[in-house]
Formats: structure tokens, sequence, C-alpha cells
């Protein structure tokens, strides 16, 4: 009984992150480029049960399976899949159409995102929305006139078609393993491999949208809400049946 309240509570602390990274994405749900997170969970200590058909404990054992002590929260991770593109108009916005990443210089670090809202600063560099700048495959910041255009595979040419940079696009052997660090941005480890640059098919003047399922995260949010409510009813039943048995053996004579 107090091994399945244990149970029961690890099941609503599993809830509860479920209940934060669906509130998350929806909460993200219209930022460009956003990527939803979903929670992977592992069971925790495992024992294997044994039959015996007879008297000695050390004979005739005979294993019937694994009994999983609790669920617990193993990881984190992105959903590397393309959100819906929409027309803006803007000359600076640029969608990936297809998989790949924009590479941008945050503070010094090298860091990769799929948000396209570009523009150009008061200095004439090309940076994101959050005003870090937009690296060429080159690996340099951009520098563009006010006349310049941008070419449907991410070259920069200026109002004489003179070519000024093109906009650096990398893929990753696995994506998914990329590591958010926030402001919609990702880093390699070592489990994503190194990004490779590649020319990737663009789209200008358009954003690419979140890719969350606002209506699909509510019934998971629903789901899990449901879930919580049932471990606690739980709880609160294996409760009073400890009180009840506390009671009992009290009043034995």
């Amino acid at each position: 009984m107090i091994r399945g309240m244990y149970i029961s509570t690890m099941g609503m602390l599993n809830d509860m992150y479920k209940l934060d990274l669906i509130s998350n994405n929806l909460s993200n749900v219209d930022t460009v480029g956003y990527k939803k997170d979903v929670a992977a969970f592992k069971t925790y200590m495992d024992r294997m049960m044994f039959s015996n058909a007879s008297d000695n404990p050390f004979n005739n054992l005979h294993p019937i399976g694994v009994l999983e002590g609790a669920v617990v929260l193993d990881e984190v991770k992105p959903v590397i899949t393309q959100g819906p593109l929409e027309y803006t108009g803007n000359p600076y916005d640029i969608a990936i159409n297809g998989e790949g990443f924009f590479v941008v210089d945050r503070n010094g670090a090298t860091l990769y995102t799929r948000a396209g809202n570009f523009k150009r600063n008061a200095e004439g560099f090309l940076v994101t929305g959050r005003g870090d700048f937009v690296l060429s495959e080159n690996g340099n910041k951009i520098k563009i006139p006010n006349d310049a255009y941008i070419s449907e595979d991410g070259t920069i040419y200026d109002s004489s078609n003179e070519k000024i940079a093109r906009i650096a696009t990398v893929v990753f052997k696995n994506p998914n393993k990329l590591k958010k660090v926030g402001y919609n941005y990702f880093r390699e480890t070592d489990e994503s491999g190194k990004a490779s640059f590649a020319k990737l098919g663009l789209k200008v003047g358009y954003i690419e949208k979140s890719n969350v399922n606002a209506l699909r995260e509510m019934v998971n949010m629903i789901k899990a809400l449901r879930h919580f409510e049932i471990a606690q009813r739980s709880i609160t039943t294996s409760d009073e049946l400890l009180g009840r048995l506390f009671n009992s053996v009290g009043t034995l004579r």
C-alpha cells in the first residue's frame, strides 16, 4: 500500500512535468520558428521478479518479469518538424522550406535557429529579431546596404547585382538531439553531430510559424490533468485504508 502511494506520487510529478511543457508550448504557439518540446520518461528502480516452487529460496528460481519501481523524467527534447509558412512580404523575412538551420552569432557564441524574421539594424548588419548577428557561409557578419535584396538560395546582392554574401544554412545528422538554449536558439551536441553547410530551399518574404498544434496540446493538457486527479484520488484512498488499518490494530485485544 505504501508502495502504491509512492508510485502515485511519482505519477503526479510526471504529470506536472507534462503540464509545464504543454504550457510552454502553448505560450509559444505564435513564436516564429518555435519547435515544441516533448518529454521522454524512463523506468526507475527496476527489479527482476522470480518464482520459487520449493522451500529452499535459492533453488528452482524462475524469472517471471521485471517489476518497475516508478517512472521518472529522462529528458526533454525538441521536435524538429517544419511549421506552416506564412507570407509577409518583408524582404528580410526568410523561411527554410525543409530541414536545416540558420547560423547566428550571439555574444560570440555560434548558435542555430529556424526563425528567419530578420531585419537590418542601425549599423546595416543583418540580425535576428532579437538583434543577434546572422552569419554568412564564411562565418562573417553580414553588412548590407539599404537597396540589397536576397535571392531564393540565400545570396544577397546589391542594386548592381553584385554579390555581397550568402546566408549560411546548415543541417545536422540528428537535429532532434540539438539543445535548446533559449530565445529560439539551439546549440549542437555530441548526439546531434556537427553542423554541415548545405544549400537549402529558402522562401524570401515568408516566415515559418510554430509547429505547435494548439488543439492537440489542449487535448494533452486535459489528459494530464485527468491522470493527475486519478493519481491524487489513489493516494487519498490508500491513506484512508492505512488509517483504518492502524485504527483496527490499535483496538485489537
